[in-house]
């Protein structure tokens, strides 16, 4: 993708822990997946971001295959990586993944590994702590 962004890369790491998780993004997702975008690229207009969602998705169903989308979610993350220079701001993006795993009260062992990649990529490891329940997930900062 020529116009691929550090703001696409958000919304597909947003898009993959919704989806991949469970085949489906409900309109609870969907609003928590706009609204932290929103937090995370205060900047972002609703036509830049329902723009770059539609791409997103068309990207998504290319990639085929969960593997290939996984894969994508992981380059995802380690471009924000870059974006995200503090602990701080590593921990808002966590936090932010994790809000819209449990956004339909159910953590499904997908959303699990998903987060827990996000921890690894952004180099989190030592400083968050992530407590799961069946319906939620709870992400302390340990730094």
């Amino acid at each position: 993708m020529g116009n691929w962004s550090q703001n696409h890369d958000l919304v597909y790491t947003f898009v993959c822990v919704s989806y991949l998780a469970d085949g489906e993004v409900d309109d609870s997702e969907k609003e928590a997946m706009r609204g932290n975008v929103k937090v995370m690229a205060p900047d972002l207009s609703d036509d830049d971001y329902d723009a770059i969602e539609a791409s997103v998705i068309d990207k998504f169903i290319e990639l085929g295959s969960e593997s290939a989308r996984f894969a994508q979610y992981t380059e995802s993350l380690t471009s924000l990586k870059s974006l995200l220079s503090s602990d701080e701001d590593r921990f808002k993006l966590v936090k932010n993944l994790a809000y819209i795993a449990r956004a339909d009260d159910f953590i499904h062992e997908n959303e699990m590994a998903m987060i827990e990649e996000s921890v690894s990529v952004m180099e989190m490891t030592d400083k968050v702590s992530l407590v799961k329940t069946d319906s939620t997930l709870f992400v302390d900062f340990k730094g």
